[in-house]
């Protein structure tokens, strides 16, 4: 995995998902249990006139047309159904608001 920070406009608003992660149960006719849950932040953006696919594990609200510098990890995205490279993000500036969004 090649380590890149770039800087790039938005082309999407940001789509927050909630993934479950694990269940832990014990059935005894009916199951109780408990549901881990991850948020995953996922838009394109426009970086050397292509789209590139972001993916950041945490909640990142951005709007179409923010300016941002992102720092991650540029992977295959065939787990994600996406013919190509994605870029799995580390921490995420948005220079509009001065926002700043790091998994530590």
């Amino acid at each position: 995995m090649s380590k890149k920070t770039i800087e790039a406009y938005a082309l999407t608003d940001s789509n927050i998902v909630n993934k479950a992660t694990f269940f832990l149960g014990i059935p005894i006719i009916i199951v109780f249990g408990w549901l881990n849950n991850k948020y995953m932040s996922i838009f394109s953006v426009d970086h050397n006139d292509h789209r590139l696919v972001i993916v950041y594990s945490g909640i990142c609200p951005v709007v179409r047309k923010d300016s941002l510098r992102i720092k991650g990890s540029m992977t295959n995205g065939e787990k994600l159904g996406i013919l190509g490279k994605i870029m799995q993000a580390h921490r995420i500036e948005n220079l509009d608001t001065g926002d700043v969004y790091e998994k530590r």
